[in-house]
């Protein structure tokens, strides 16, 4: 395997709600997020009889026609959400997700800069890893003028960014993983 991440020494073996035991049968109580995860928590019943019953009539097809429990889950998240007039684009990550918003606000305003924050991390596709404040896996490809950093938590410079540039859109995590624990104000995500 490829050493993307140092790993820690534990292999887990099965998982149920929160919990997780290890190949040696240690149970550990599960506060990890992950990355890239559903945290629904592991082994629910409904999750399980729910992915069952899709796998056994179709496990995957292309997007170039009607999938019903798209549109289904589409309708769903409208409702819950109360912004039933809306688009979905499902995409397989959060990298994806946030390359492909970046993309969409660059669509509607033709504009190319993007803002974002110290001690980021959004991804490992081009534009996320490039908005990223993580120099280790920026490869010279991602480096681009078109992203400007500012402060995390920094609402005088973000109004200095602002007064020097003109962005398609800015990029902040409402409380960061990667870079530490940081909470920011409610009057800078404001």
């Amino acid at each position: 395997m490829f050493e993307v991440y140092s790993l820690l020494n534990l292999t887990p073996d099965h998982a149920k709600g929160c919990l997780v035991w290890d190949q040696d049968g240690t149970c550990y109580l599960d506060l990890y997020g992950g990355h890239a995860v559903i945290s629904v928590g592991h082994s629910h019943p409904h999750y399980i009889e729910s992915l069952t019953k899709q796998l056994g009539k179709i496990g995957f097809y292309s997007n170039a026609v009607h999938i019903a429990p798209q549109k289904e889950l589409a309708q769903l998240l409208g409702t819950l959400s109360g912004y039933e007039r809306y688009q979905l684009f499902l995409v397989n990550s959060g990298a994806e997700a946030n390359e492909n918003a970046i993309k969409l606000a660059s669509f509607y305003n033709g504009k190319k800069k993007v803002l974002a924050f110290s001690r980021a991390f959004h991804g490992r596709t081009s534009v996320a890893v490039a908005a990223t404040d993580n120099r280790k896996i920026l490869a010279p490809v991602n480096e681009t003028e078109n992203v400007v950093f500012a402060d995390f938590n920094d609402e005088q410079g973000v109004i200095e960014a602002f007064k020097k540039h003109d962005f398609s859109s800015v990029i902040v995590e409402g409380v960061q993983g990667v870079g530490g624990v940081q909470i920011p104000s409610p009057s800078f995500l404001r």
